[in-house]
């Protein structure tokens, strides 16, 4: 009888301890767009000669790993460590991702500009969400397939400026504010092309269950039956005879 006490209070920890271990979710933010552009994200730019919405012309992300290559179809943009139902084929790869913008309509000297973007999932707290130049080529960063260079390119280099992302920022427009380096940036850029990076360089993830965690829980619940019925089967197969009747 202890030893069957014993395996259950054994079978009982597991599952305890498996419950109450989950895994985290990394720190993310994720703009749903369906699968075209959502053309309110954009940037706000003031000049010296007026004010201009500038909607973004494409968008993605990428990941370093060759299972989740870029696929340019794809109009997403996803920052940080991503969980499986984030994006295809499920893998928790870190994610960049990418803006280009169409600067040709733009006159005057622009004094500030401001990053208007809707994000549709923050996965944790205190998200820092941060901006960088693109280096690369546009064409290279908007191509589908896997490329280290443009990956890290968008997660490197200079800074435009940040936000910090959390729950009270799901389905919410938000305005990220250039900073002096992006201001030159985009002046430089008057009359052409202009792309920026975006990475999540800082937060708390989220706990979420693991599916192992429900495995082991029923596992466990197994193992308590099958013990109830091998006592049940031993116990019919040896029953307790009378000494009085010998």
């Amino acid at each position: 009888m202890m030893k069957l006490k014993n395996k259950l209070g054994y079978a009982l920890t597991a599952i305890g301890i498996s419950m109450s271990a989950p895994a985290l979710a990394g720190p993310n933010v994720f703009g749903f767009s369906n699968d075209g552009l959502n053309t309110s994200n954009g940037l706000d730019i003031t000049t010296n000669s007026g004010d201009f919405f500038v909607p973004i012309s494409d968008s993605g992300w990428w990941t370093s790993s060759i299972h989740n290559p870029h696929n340019a179809q794809n109009k997403n943009y996803i920052a940080g460590t991503c969980t499986p139902s984030c994006s295809s084929p499920g893998i928790d790869d870190n994610h960049n991702n990418y803006f280009t913008f169409d600067l040709t309509s733009i006159s005057g000297t622009i004094i500030s500009a401001s990053l208007n973007l809707f994000t549709y999932k923050v996965s944790g707290s205190s998200v820092v969400y941060e901006l960088f130049d693109v280096m690369s080529p546009l064409a290279e960063v908007r191509a589908s397939g896997t490329n280290a260079a443009v990956y890290n390119d968008l997660m490197t280099g200079v800074s435009y400026g940040s936000f910090i992302y959390n729950t009270s920022d799901i389905d919410q427009f938000r305005s990220i504010l250039l900073n002096t380096d992006g201001i030159s940036a985009l002046n430089s850029a008057i009359g052409g092309e202009f792309g920026i990076g975006g990475t999540v360089t800082d937060g708390i993830p989220a706990p979420i269950p693991e599916p192992e965690t429900y495995a082991m829980w029923l596992a466990g619940l197994g193992l308590l039956g099958f013990m109830g019925y091998r006592r049940k089967i031993k116990a019919a197969s040896f029953p307790l005879v009378d000494n009085m009747a010998h």
